[in-house]
């Protein structure tokens, strides 16, 4: 008897070190699960042999820590995606949205905890087969064997979970989170979740009112010297939205105001480079108007994707034909990395003076060239006539007899991007609708209209400019008209 007892406790020993294994098996290798909270996509993952903290990751922006719990198991969340129509349908109908989350939240991560012990039941069950798979023993013993593992891992796992994350959760600890990654340097980012909702909403409002003021002084302006005729081209030119979501409404108020025919962004539609940000800003390749996007120096090859598949035509070398307007540009070289860069000065001139060069014959050059660093424009100067940009975040038009060419900057239609919405009185919005005739044949800018939009005090101006330099007629070149000075 004596020997029997003694021939049974390396067989528990073993199944309790193949329970426990199991169950920090399944935590790190099948932990992972994505589940949605109201507007939010989420990841949520356990990390073991790690200290008791709570990591909310927001890619690339960084992540916020925060000491929630005891060990072994750091928690791991990262925010997917938005879905901006559900987030305006939730604040809506939950105005204390922090702790509707809350709630949802926790009610998320226990069916989270739940399928977690039932994978480490797999995973402990399937462990112990594994070790008795040579032994001699009959299968029901081996299958019972492997039972009890499966059962003992889940118990581990769940008394684990239950006594260093679950009891007690210190939701406390994210009254002062450390921060990491941009977030370390952009604690205003933080800030702006309070602020937010309620100044977009209030933006909804001011946006609306004076779109329709907008159109009226238009109107009015036309009978002192009119504009091209109603069924002419009209095209609105923004630029560095920088991910405002109070600048999608805007555009698309103007857009109808104006009944514009295209859409033409120059570039930095979103901040920090994330997909993230690009499924925010896509929406305006939903709006019922062609959405012709330039890439800047903070788009990446992801978001540019990603405005492709929303329906969006990015605008490169190769002219486009739409409405009539034969469009090409210049993309930006920075926005061929995964993140937001600006390049040195030397290397934007190059590319420039390469693209230049490989311009194709007048007959098939472009109506309208699109840039979005300004800089980029000198090799253009005198070979095109008209050049739309952006970066400077500052509105500014150039009508320039020397070379013949226009030169238009959109300003910040996002007013510097959400940065703009905490110091709202640096950062006006501004965009451009530009109005195009086509008596002689070709689409000529006939005038472009300059809306600036300020938020302290809430007004705007409306600047129409009309175009003075002669016409290019087929066949000839800028270089080749004659000097109007001389």
């Amino acid at each position: 008897m004596i020997e029997r007892k003694r021939s049974l406790r390396p067989g528990r020993a073993l199944l309790l070190l193949a329970a426990l294994a199991a169950a920090f098996l399944a935590a790190a290798f099948f932990s992972e699960s994505t589940f949605a909270v109201a507007p939010f996509e989420f990841t949520a993952a356990l990390v073991p042999l790690q200290r008791g903290d709570t990591v909310i990751a927001f890619p690339p922006l960084g992540q916020l820590r925060a000491a929630t719990h005891r060990p072994p198991f750091q928690l791991k969340i990262t925010l997917n995606t938005v879905d901006p129509e559900r987030l305006k349908a939730t604040l809506q109908e939950n105005p204390d949205l922090a702790a509707y989350l809350t709630g949802q939240l926790r009610q998320q991560l226990l069916h989270f905890f739940a399928r977690l012990t039932l994978i480490s039941f797999l995973c402990g069950a399937a462990l112990l087969l594994l070790l008795e798979a040579r032994s001699r023993r009959a299968w029901r013993l081996k299958i019972r064997e492997a039972l009890k593992g499966g059962l003992l891992a889940m118990l581990l796992l769940a008394v684990l979970l239950g006594t260093t994350i679950a009891r007690p959760y210190r939701l406390s600890a994210f009254a002062a989170p450390q921060l990491e990654g941009a977030l370390a340097e952009a604690p205003w980012l933080i800030e702006l979740g309070g602020q937010l909702t309620d100044t977009i909403a209030r933006l909804s409002q001011q946006f609306g009112t004076i779109a329709g003021n907008l159109e009226e002084l238009s109107g009015r302006m036309g009978q002192f010297q009119p504009a091209p005729e109603s069924g002419e081209i009209r095209v609105l030119h923004i630029s560095d939205i920088h991910n405002n979501p109070a600048a999608l409404e805007l555009i698309e108020r103007i857009a109808d105001a104006f009944q514009v025919d295209l859409i033409i962004d120059t570039g930095d539609l979103i901040d920090y480079g994330s997909t993230l940000e690009a499924e925010l800003a896509a929406r305006l390749a939903a709006l019922p108007y062609p959405y012709l996007f330039l890439p800047g120096n903070h788009d990446t090859a992801q978001s540019i994707a990603l405005l492709r598949r929303e329906g969006a035509r990015i605008i490169g070398p190769e002219p486009l034909e739409i409405g009539g307007l034969r469009i090409a540009g210049l993309p930006d070289p920075g926005s061929s990395g995964s993140a937001a860069t600006v390049r040195e000065e030397q290397l934007l001139l190059k590319e420039a003076g390469r693209a230049a060069a490989a311009l194709p014959e007048r007959t098939e050059r472009a109506d309208l060239f699109a840039l979005h660093n300004p800089l980029m424009a000198a090799p253009f100067r005198g070979e095109l006539p008209l050049i739309l940009c952006g970066h400077t975040h500052r509105a500014a038009l150039d009508f320039d007899e020397a070379s013949g060419t226009v030169m238009i900057n959109a300003g910040s239609t996002g007013a510097a991007g959400v940065r703009g919405l905490l110091s709202p009185r640096d950062n006006p919005y501004s965009m451009v609708v530009l109005h195009f005739s086509t008596a002689s044949g070709r689409p000529r800018l006939s005038c472009a209209d300059l809306i600036t939009i300020d938020h302290f005090p809430e007004s705007f101006t409306l600047q129409r400019h009309y175009n003075p330099l002669p016409e290019v007629l087929p066949g000839e070149t800028l270089s080749s008209k004659e000097d109007p000075a001389g």
